[in-house]
């Protein structure tokens, strides 16, 4: 019963969030993703540099990085077809992080033993996951628009696990030990930065023609913005209506575990 409303309610929340950070998409980060690719289409990297190198290795070897191109690859069209596929993957992608939350705050309110599962507790949850995420990675590896050039796939795949697996330890040693253990958090926090993220030399950019990479190199700037506010929205939205969900669905079958007097 108890497994079966997590996963219900994770579904429903994951459903909604979903929607909604597809909705903030459509008006404000996929017209960046549009404009960049009409750049990338037409850009002819002035000369073979070493951004330029990587550039190409990334589009044969990352089949899965949604920034990369291979002519023989599937891609849904542009207009309806690409906003609902779109759509789905947000959806999905909502529905996983939500199942993360549900499980972690009703487990949280389990433990505490009290009613504390609330759409305002839920925000802070929300925010934790964003932080671990997004927040925390992005200060390494800044998203990446379509034409940019970047280090190998499996660098920046590692480096990103490295910083979202800091990030959630760290932030559970300094919101549940007590005493002066819980400032290794901090340092736990700052793990991936020591290690340092993967970049290529030269910069994003640095295999287009100046004016051009200027050109996107503005793009990129109000495309990390627009992502930032997307992700916010949705993992805030994910941890007000998980908090609900739990307060609502779940803690009646939370309390059927609770031992008879």
């Amino acid at each position: 019963m108890l497994f079966r409303r997590i996963v219900l309610c994770a579904l429903l929340v994951g459903a909604l969030a979903g929607l909604l950070v597809s909705a903030v998409q459509h008006w404000q980060a996929i017209p960046l993703i549009a404009a960049a690719e009409v750049f990338e289409g037409s850009a002819d990297p002035a000369e073979p540099t070493l951004a330029a190198t990587a550039h190409d290795h990334d589009h044969d070897h990352a089949g899965g990085d949604a920034h990369a191109h291979d002519a023989e690859t599937w891609a849904p069209e542009d207009g309806g077809e690409r906003h609902v596929w779109t759509a789905i993957a947000n959806v999905l992608t909502a529905i996983g992080f939500g199942l993360v939350l549900v499980a972690a705050i009703t487990t949280w309110e389990h433990l505490r033993g009290g009613p504390l599962a609330s759409a305002g507790t839920g925000l802070v949850w929300g925010a934790a996951g964003w932080i671990c995420v997004f927040g925390l990675p992005t200060l390494g590896l800044p998203p990446e628009l379509p034409g940019s050039v970047a280090a190998p796939l499996g660098d920046r795949q590692g480096w990103w696990l490295l910083a979202a697996t800091s990030g959630a330890a760290g932030l559970a040693l300094l919101a549940f030990v007590r005493g002066p253990l819980r400032l290794a958090g901090i340092a736990v926090l700052l793990l991936p930065f020591a290690v340092g993220a993967p970049h290529l030399a030269g910069g994003p950019f640095a295999g287009y023609d100046i004016g051009i990479a200027r050109q996107m190199e503005a793009l990129a700037g109000s495309f990390a913005f627009a992502t930032t506010i997307a992700t916010a929205v949705q993992w805030l939205a994910l941890g007000a209506l998980s908090g609900l969900a739990v307060a609502r669905w779940v803690r009646p079958a939370l309390a059927e575990l609770a031992p008879t007097p």
